[in-house]
C-alpha cells in the first residue's frame, strides 16, 4: 500500500505541475440511471479559445486494426454554455460534432448506446473492444465507446467520475484517485441526481487520451483474486451469470503460467500492477478473445466451465500478458502519437503481434508448461494456417502498413507467420551466438533502449536491431519481412537439430472433415458445413451438404461445450468396416428444418499432412547449443 500511496502521489504532483484545471477533461458517467439501454455522458470540458472546435470519438483504437466507429453509440449530444444556453451543434461525421461559439462552452452531455446487444448500423466491434450496459449487472467501459476529446488536445489529462451502486466495484489497471466516496463529498457533482442516496464515486485521472483509452474498466458486484508477481499486484475480475467461471478458477488457471512469465522477462515486471478483466456471456457471440493493453487486459469468452475452455484461456491470456514489453516499451511513433481518427499503421505488426504471440509459446515449452513436442505441434499448425489461409508471399511489413485498407483478411497472419518470424529470428540469433543471445535479449534491449516515453521511427528499426546484432540479421529482414520469400524453415530449424518435411502422405481413419470444412453458429452454438468441397472421401460418403447443422455422431449429441474433446473421444473409438453415424438438421426447399441420420462405412483415406517437425535425437553441438537457448530456461 506505502508503494501505491507514493506512486499516486508523485502522479497527482507530476500532473499538477504542468497542468491547471481549466487545462483538463473532468468527465462524469452515471452507472445508476440506465435509460433504453442507455448511460449520460457530462463532460466539463478544458479551456477552449477558438470560436470552433470539433469533437471526436475514436474511429479506431490501437490493437484492434479495424474500424470501429465508437460515435455512431452517441445520441443526443449537446454543448451549453455558463448559463445553461445550448450552442449550436453540427454532426458532420460518424465520430464529429462541430461546436460553434466553442470559446464559451461549459459542458457537453450525451448518451450512450453499448454495442453488445444494440441494433446500430456497422460493422460488429470486436467483443473485447466494446461495450455493455446491462442495469443493475455489469457494465463493459472501453473507454473509446463512452469518452471523446476535443481536435488538437488529446495531451490533456482527462479525470473521470464513475457514479455507480454500492454493492458494484470497478476492475481496471489504473490506481485511483479515490473510491467509494459519497457524491457530496465535494466532487463538485451537485446536479447529478442519482436514484439512491448511498451511491458511491469512484475518480480516477489519466495522463492523456491515449492513456485513458489504454485502459477498460469493468463494474459488476465484484469476484476478484489477487495474484503477486515480481513485486506486481495482477488482479483478476470476473463476470459470470450464474457463477459458472469463478476468479479463484481463473487464477488457478494462469497462476504458473504467469509465473513463468515473470522469469522469462528476467523476473521483474514493467508495471506495478496489472488485471486481467474477464467478461463470460451468454449472448450469442459473434467474436471471443482478448483485447491487450499495457496495464491489463478484457476478455469475453463464453459462459462455460474453465476447464472445457482453459487451453484457449492461456493461450490468449499468454499473449495479452505478454503486451506490457510491446507496445507498451517498444514502440513506433506511429503508436506513440496514435490519431485515433486518421490513423497512420506502423510497418512492424511482426514485432507488436508476432514477437508477442512467439513469446507466449516459447515460454511455455521453456518452462514446462507444454513439452516440447506439443510445441513442434504449435508450430506446425501455425505454419499450416499460413501457408494454406494465407498469403505466405505477401512482404509483411505490407500486410502491416495497409492492414486496413488493401489486406485487411491477411491480419491473421501477424498471430501465424507473425510467430513464425519470431521463431526464426530467434534460431538465427541464436546460431550466430553459440545459443546465448536470441529474441528475448533483444527485446530486452530494445526496451532499454526506447522504454515508453520514447518511440522508434518506423524505417530505422531494422538498421537499430542489426546494430545491436549482426550484420546477417538485417539479410534476414530484407529477405523474409520485407520482401516476399517464404520462411525457410528447413534452413532455420536445422540450425536446432529440427528435422523438417513439407508434407507426407499416410492411410488412416478420418471423421472426413479437413480443416476449413466447419462454420461456426453462435445463436444455436453448433457446428456446421461451411465448404462440404473440402470433405475427404469419407465426408463425402455421407452425402454431407453445405448448411447441414450436426447435433450428433453414432447416437450421441454433441454437447454445446467441451466439442473438441468430445470429437476426440469419437475419433478415438472408430474401427475400420463399423458403420459410422452423422445425425444433422437440414434445411429444405420450403425452409422447414428436417433431423437426418447419415451413414457410411467406416474406410482408411489418404491424409496429407503438411510441414512435419520432430526432432533429432543426435543433434551436433552446435545444433544442441541452439536448441538448449531456444527451448530451455535459463539457470
Amino acid at each position: 500500500m506505502k508503494k501505491l500511496a507514493i506512486y499516486l502521489l508523485v502522479m497527482v504532483l507530476h500532473l499538477a505541475a504542468y497542468a491547471l484545471p481549466e487545462d483538463q477533461y473532468v468527465y462524469t458517467l452515471d452507472l445508476t440511471v440506465v435509460k433504453d439501454d442507455q448511460v449520460q455522458v457530462i463532460l466539463i470540458p478544458p479551456k477552449i479559445k477558438e470560436p470552433e472546435t470539433t469533437f471526436y470519438m475514436p474511429k479506431i483504437i490501437p490493437g484492434t486494426y479495424s474500424v470501429a466507429d465508437y460515435g455512431r453509440f452517441v445520441q443526443d449530444f449537446k454543448a451549453f454554455d455558463k448559463k445553461g444556453r445550448e450552442l449550436p451543434v453540427e454532426k458532420t461525421s460518424l465520430n464529429s460534432w462541430k461546436i460553434s461559439k466553442s470559446n464559451k462552452l461549459v459542458k457537453v452531455t450525451y448518451w450512450v448506446k453499448d454495442s453488445y446487444d444494440n441494433d446500430v448500423d456497422g460493422e460488429a466491434i470486436f467483443e473485447p473492444a466494446g461495450t455493455n450496459i446491462e442495469e443493475g449487472k455489469n457494465f463493459v467501459i472501453n473507454s473509446a465507446g463512452f469518452f471523446g476529446y476535443f481536435e488538437n488536445m488529446t495531451r490533456s489529462p482527462f479525470k473521470f467520475n464513475v457514479i455507480r451502486d454500492p454493492k458494484m466495484y470497478g476492475s481496471t489497471g489504473l490506481i485511483a484517485l479515490s473510491t467509494g466516496q459519497s457524491l457530496d463529498q465535494g466532487l463538485g457533482l451537485e446536479e447529478i441526481k442519482p436514484t439512491t442516496t448511498d451511491s458511491r464515486v469512484d475518480t480516477y485521472l489519466t495522463e492523456n487520451y491515449d492513456h485513458l483509452i489504454d485502459n477498460p474498466l469493468m463494474y459488476c458486484e465484484p469476484d476478484t483474486s489477487i495474484i503477486k508477481v515480481a513485486g506486481a499486484e495482477v488482479l483478476i475480475s470476473t463476470y459470470s451469470p450464474g457463477e459458472v467461471v469463478k476468479s479463484e478458477e481463473v487464477k488457478g488457471a494462469i497462476e504458473q503460467l504467469l509465473m513463468a512469465q515473470k522469469e522469462y522477462l528476467g523476473g521483474k515486471l514493467p508495471v506495478d500492477k496489472y488485471a486481467f478483466i474477464c467478461y463470460f456471456t451468454e449472448r450469442p457471440v459473434t467474436s471471443v478473445g482478448a483485447l491487450e493493453h499495457s496495464y491489463s487486459s478484457l476478455y469475453s469468452m463464453r459462459n462455460q466451465p474453465i476447464n472445457t475452455m482453459i487451453g484457449m484461456f492461456n493461450r490468449f491470456a499468454a499473449h495479452e500478458f505478454f503486451h506490457i514489453v510491446t507496445p507498451l516499451n517498444i514502440h513506433s511513433q506511429e503508436i506513440h502519437h496514435f490519431d485515433f481518427n486518421e490513423p497512420k499503421m506502423s510497418k512492424h505488426l511482426w514485432l507488436y503481434e508476432g514477437i508477442t504471440e512467439f513469446f507466449a509459446g516459447n515460454v511455455q515449452a521453456k518452462y514446462g508448461i507444454m513439452s516440447h513436442e506439443q510445441y513442434l505441434g504449435t508450430l506446425q499448425n501455425k505454419m499450416i494456417a499460413a501457408s494454406t489461409r494465407f498469403n505466405d508471399t505477401l512482404a509483411f511489413t505490407d500486410l502491416s502498413k495497409y492492414t486496413l485498407d488493401k489486406y485487411p483478411d491477411q491480419y491473421g497472419n501477424v498471430y501465424e507467420k507473425g510467430a513464425l518470424i519470431g521463431v526464426c529470428l530467434d534460431l538465427k540469433l541464436r546460431s550466430l551466438s553459440d545459443g546465448k543471445y536470441g529474441v528475448q535479449d533483444m527485446m530486452a534491449d530494445l526496451a532499454a533502449k526506447f522504454g515508453k516515453d520514447q518511440a522508434f521511427d518506423d524505417e530505422d528499426l531494422f538498421d537499430i536491431i542489426t546494430e545491436m546484432t549482426y550484420p546477417e540479421i538485417r539479410t534476414f529482414f530484407s529477405t523474409y519481412v520485407e520482401g516476399n520469400t517464404p520462411l525457410p524453415y528447413a534452413e532455420m530449424l536445422d540450425l536446432a537439430g529440427v528435422d523438417y518435411k513439407p508434407s507426407e502422405k499416410r492411410m488412416e481413419i478420418s471423421m472426413g472433415m479437413p480443416q476449413g470444412t466447419f462454420g461456426y453458429n453462435p445463436e444455436l452454438r453448433r457446428l456446421f458445413i461451411a465448404n462440404a468441397e473440402r470433405l475427404n472421401d469419407f465426408g463425402k460418403a455421407f452425402g454431407l451438404k453445405n448448411g447441414d447443422v450436426l447435433v450428433g455422431i453414432n447416437g450421441k449429441e454433441i454437447p454445446l461445450s467441451g466439442i473438441g474433446a468430445f470429437f476426440q473421444g469419437i475419433r478415438a473409438e472408430m474401427k475400420v468396416g463399423e458403420e459410422f453415424t452423422y445425425t444433422v438438421m437440414r434445411q429444405g426447399e420450403d425452409g422447414s428444418e428436417v433431423k437426418l441420420d447419415l451413414t457410411a462405412g467406416i474406410f482408411e483415406v489418404e491424409v496429407e499432412y503438411l510441414h512435419i517437425l520432430s526432432l533429432n535425437e543426435e543433434p551436433d553441438e552446435s545444433q544442441l547449443a541452439v536448441r538448449n537457448g531456444w527451448l530451455t530456461k535459463n539457470e
